[in-house]
């Protein structure tokens, strides 16, 4: 009888133990994604509606440099994205809204549907999206967050934070442990096995929130696009019409 209740007793702890820890790792998770957040720019950052961006993006074909061309983004939560590709009379556009997406290429003349599973993977990729991941799906009710350890990037210690969303997706952030800006996050969807990375530096300012001109992304291990950003403005009152395919020139 005796050993039973020492053998309760020591479960006991254990079980104790383990919940503490857990709930420990659950609020430094908190805190330092809170870090994060206070420094990329707190509600300058967080009440973002309307993000525009310009600048050059490179392709890469299993590593190795394919092509470049100039764009301008226009991204309007809560799921809506316009990219134009090319310069002024030579444009190729793409407009996802929801689950719906348009295609224009200037040989066309005219405006085409995305096929649907292109338009499906946008609407997935977007809400697991960096921009969106910390606006909309942090303070989720459904979703977890747990500090899980450190590594070093590029001659820097990072602390990684995992959260896991209401869709079972897993989001991995490497956040600088001096600066606590990001440096790195990965997805790896419920739905799909690959694992998405982006990297993240030159930050500047635009309007009190911190902003990256360099990404990085690959899929896999293996280097997909690289993003230098020129400019970048914030809630500037994009019209909904600049999301329907209706809609050709820049604003």
């Amino acid at each position: 009888m005796m050993n039973q209740l020492k053998r309760c007793a020591l479960g006991l702890a254990a079980v104790t133990m383990a919940w503490s820890a857990t709930a420990f790792s659950q609020a430094g998770g908190r805190q330092i994604i809170n870090q994060a957040v206070a420094i990329l720019g707190g509600g300058a950052f967080t009440d973002v509606k309307e993000i525009h961006t310009t600048g050059r993006f490179f392709s890469f074909n299993k590593g190795q440099l394919s092509g470049s061309d100039l764009f301008a983004d226009y991204i309007k939560f809560p799921d809506m994205e316009r990219t134009e590709f090319g310069r002024e009379k030579n444009k190729s556009i793409t407009i996802n809204k929801g689950g719906e997406g348009w295609v224009f290429e200037p040989r066309d003349k005219e405006w085409g549907p995305q096929p649907a599973k292109q338009a499906e993977d946008f609407a997935v990729g977007f809400k697991t999206s960096f921009d969106y991941v910390l606006r909309f799906v942090l303070n989720h009710p459904q979703t977890t967050i747990q500090n899980i350890g450190s590594e070093v990037i590029d001659f820097k210690r990072a602390d990684i934070v995992e959260l896991r969303d209401a869709q079972k997706n897993r989001i991995r952030l490497s956040l600088d442990r001096q600066t606590h800006l990001p440096l790195k996050m990965q997805v790896r969807r419920a739905d799909d096995a690959a694992l998405r990375e982006e990297i993240y530096a030159n930050w500047h300012e635009f309007q009190g929130v911190m902003t990256p001109l360099l990404v990085i992304r690959s899929t896999g291990g293996v280097k997909m696009m690289e993003i230098r950003l020129e400019t970048a403005s914030y809630n500037t009152g994009l019209s909904d019409s600049l999301f329907a395919p209706a809609v050709t020139a820049s604003k």
